[in-house]
């Protein structure tokens, strides 16, 4: 296979993560650059400010195409799948391009939340 997205589009589950998973990741990254440093690197980036202050307060599945950005700023490449269910709700996931980006992906994640436990 030449890509790392399968052509059929029908994607590996064990490289797929859930909107809020995303999210909480975001919001980690977000959250671990220094007072002050956020503004300045929305601006090199090119991402509007307040609106990353919105997603680390925001928990609705409005930033579904902002956070595949964000995942690329962050140097992973991901692929946003919308699945919508019999009763019409939209679900989000973020498809991981490689196994060896989801392991660095689910490594970072977890030593977030470790911290996270250690600080309760």
């Amino acid at each position: 296979m030449d890509s790392p997205f399968a052509p059929a589009g029908f994607p590996d589950p064990a490289l797929v993560i859930n909107y809020p998973t995303a999210l909480r990741f975001v919001r980690f990254r977000l959250n671990r650059m220094a007072h002050g440093q956020m503004k300045s690197w929305a601006t090199a980036h090119r991402f509007n400010y307040a609106r990353l202050v919105e997603i680390k307060k925001d928990d609705r599945q409005l930033y579904a195409p902002l956070l595949k950005r964000l995942f690329a700023a962050f140097g992973y490449s991901v692929d946003v799948l919308r699945l919508i269910s019999m009763t019409n709700e939209k679900r989000h996931f973020y498809w991981f391009a490689t196994p060896e980006a989801f392991a660095l992906f689910r490594h970072e994640l977890r030593a977030y939340d470790e911290l996270v436990r250690l600080a309760s």
